[in-house]
């Protein structure tokens, strides 16, 4: 059972740059052992400071939890339908609170349907990526 006292603003550490490449490379390494093209996996995702701000901004939030997660899309990158297109690898960011508790302010089937409760669909590496 994880100790709720500790999430809080500190929680993580920042890594080198060295550290990062290695670990990411790492990734990169072990998928193309699995017999993956480069091309055909999702090494990272770029989101803009203005939507991260924006769930940290949201009331109680200590930090953010990235789940990983699975969506089906088109071959531009755009959500479909289940069962249609692709299906994908995928980030889903979402603020958390002191107590460990995800954020989420669901308003599915109300008028004002909110701002969203998570962030997801950033811009996929390699696609995206300078190299």
């Amino acid at each position: 059972m994880t100790d709720k006292k500790k999430f809080h603003g500190d929680v993580g550490r920042f890594l080198t740059g060295n550290d990062a490449r290695s670990r990411t490379a790492r990734f990169k390494r072990y998928k193309q052992e699995q017999g993956f093209k480069e091309e055909t996996f999702t090494r990272g995702e770029f989101f803009g400071i203005n939507r991260i701000n924006k769930l940290l901004g949201r009331k109680d939030c200590v930090g953010i939890r990235i789940y990983y997660g699975k969506t089906y899309e088109d071959q531009d990158e755009n959500p479909v339908a289940d069962g249609e297109g692709e299906l994908k690898s995928r980030m889903v960011i979402v603020g958390v609170r002191a107590d460990g508790s995800d954020i989420f302010d669901d308003k599915t089937g109300l008028k004002d349907p909110g701002d969203g409760d998570a962030l997801g669909d950033g811009f996929i590496c390699p696609r995206h990526c300078p190299s």
